[in-house]
């Protein structure tokens, strides 16, 4: 036998003992799903009914210890597309589930950046614009609702009508993607656009997070608007208005982006009631999001 024979014996031995290996990894992953499942099975016995299934802040939490760990060989993205992949599927396990995204007829739509996210089983439904979406949630039709990230000079602004709503029910609690990617490496078609997540859920703090404020004022501009949140310890990433009806006493509506959480007994609050007087007509935290990742890393 010669030498070269010997060595593509070996090179075919090498390769058939690596995918055997293969396997043997293969098995051992698919008993561990088969243990999270079952200890999921058990924790939502624990927690009984509820009206929604998900905890976005710990999930957050959770890839972030991930992908904070050594990642070896691994594809950039595999990590949190597999997880997201998996959260998804077992949450359908939970109860019911369905996502409402923003699709209109025009311009960039939400679909892939939501089938990205809530994985291949969730069911979507498609919404011709943000306000249907949202409604779609307040109607019971959804579960929660995908609606594109605030900007200034929107005619199809969504947010106007969270912050009319002084039960303050539905608020922002995620925000999509959690991780970017290099081009061509998600579902979505063209740029990958950002999102918002809303829902009967109130964000919970990670520790690295983004809150929204919701406000109906009168007589404040928006300049002293900024001010009077800095000064009540707010700081400020985003500052939207709103004008409601027409006439020198017609209220402004106002969203604020700040940095770092804002939960609903914050004392910046009582700060801010407090420095704007009666001039405030209404003041409600309206969630927030944890600060995604970023090329794998915070």
């Amino acid at each position: 036998m010669s030498i070269k024979t010997v060595s593509a014996s070996s090179d075919k031995q090498a390769l058939a003992d690596s995918r055997a290996q293969i396997d043997r990894i293969d098995s051992v992953l698919h008993d561990l799903l088969r243990e999270r499942a079952e200890v999921i099975d058990h924790v939502r016995k624990l927690k009984g009914k509820q009206h929604i299934y998900i905890r976005p802040g710990r999930e957050a939490q959770m890839l972030r210890a991930l992908v904070g760990r050594p990642q070896g060989k691994l594809p950039e993205g595999l990590v949190v597309r597999l997880w997201r992949e998996m959260i998804s599927a077992f949450t359908l396990t939970e109860g019911s589930f369905k996502v409402a995204v923003t699709v209109p007829a025009k311009g960039p739509d939400l679909w892939d950046l939501a089938r990205d996210y809530y994985g291949s089983f969730t069911p979507l439904l498609e919404s011709p614009s943000a306000l249907a979406a949202i409604k779609a949630v307040q109607a019971e039709k959804a579960t929660i609702a995908i609606v594109p990230f605030p900007k200034d000079n929107d005619k199809d602004a969504w947010w106007p009508l969270l912050a009319s709503d002084k039960k303050n029910v539905l608020t922002v609690f995620a925000s999509l993607p959690f991780e970017t990617v290099k081009a061509g490496r998600s579902n979505a078609r063209n740029s990958m656009p950002s999102a918002l997540v809303i829902g009967k859920l109130y964000p919970e703090l990670t520790g690295d997070d983004h809150s929204f404020l919701a406000m109906h004022c009168v007589h404040v501009p928006e300049s002293e608007m900024k001010r009077l949140l800095g000064k009540a310890g707010y700081k400020v990433r985003q500052l939207l208005a709103q004008t409601v009806g027409r006439g020198g006493s017609a209220p402004t509506l106002y969203l604020v982006e700040t940095e770092g959480y804002v939960g609903r007994n914050d004392t910046r609050l009582s700060r801010l009631r407090a420095m704007l007087g009666s001039r405030l007509q209404y003041l409600a935290p309206l969630g927030g999001y944890a600060v995604p990742l970023k090329g794998g890393r915070r």
